[in-house]
């Protein structure tokens, strides 16, 4: 049960159900962590927007890239809610067993490619330490082969996720019955 009321796909009328549709349409179901928004229309709509135009969107990090920038991140913020779905969406992605395991555990997948190694360490530190990004932090990123685009991308989808598992923490989303 989260901390503040939220309204059931089922019991979703007007505007909320119209955004809960899209959801579903996109998504395949209406999660818990799109419920906790469902007492503001347009901010579930924003952050539904949000959430296609950093994961969804064709081009730039790959599917992988991306999921693993996710689990990376619920791992850093110990969102246990995130780490399981994200971790099943690496997983869909074509993660190894061992990547998602290192990620989930924190550590940095060493077995893995130069550029998604990097892409995971930047995630990390910009998670947990903020103000101590510098050039040299996307000197690294450009030096595995990002453009600054993909840059742009890493950064966008690493806040994203800090957004979202910050969310669910401070709102106590739990996992769905079936997931639990």
């Amino acid at each position: 049960m989260s901390y503040i009321e939220t309204i059931a796909p089922e019991s979703a009328a007007g505007r909320l159900a119209e955004v809960y549709a899209s959801i579903a349409r996109q998504h395949g179901r209406v999660l818990n962590i799109w419920q906790i928004a469902s007492l503001d229309a347009d901010l579930l709509q924003a952050h539904l927007d949000m959430n296609v135009a950093t994961m969804l969107r064709p081009g730039g990090l790959s599917p992988l890239e991306r999921e693993a920038v996710a689990v990376t991140v619920a791992s850093a913020n110990d969102c246990p809610y995130g780490l399981h779905h994200y971790a099943g969406a690496l997983r869909q992605a074509g993660g190894s067993a061992d990547l998602v395991d290192a990620l989930v555990a924190g550590e940095e997948p060493d077995t893995e490619p130069v550029r998604l190694r990097r892409v995971v360490y930047f995630a990390r530190k910009l998670t947990l330490l903020p103000n101590a990004m510098s050039r040299h932090d996307v000197d690294n990123l450009r030096g595995a082969g990002l453009s600054d685009r993909e840059i742009l991308q890493t950064v966008h989808v690493t806040a994203y996720f800090n957004y979202t598992t910050r969310l669910g923490i401070a709102l106590g989303v739990e996992l769905e019955g079936d997931a639990a």
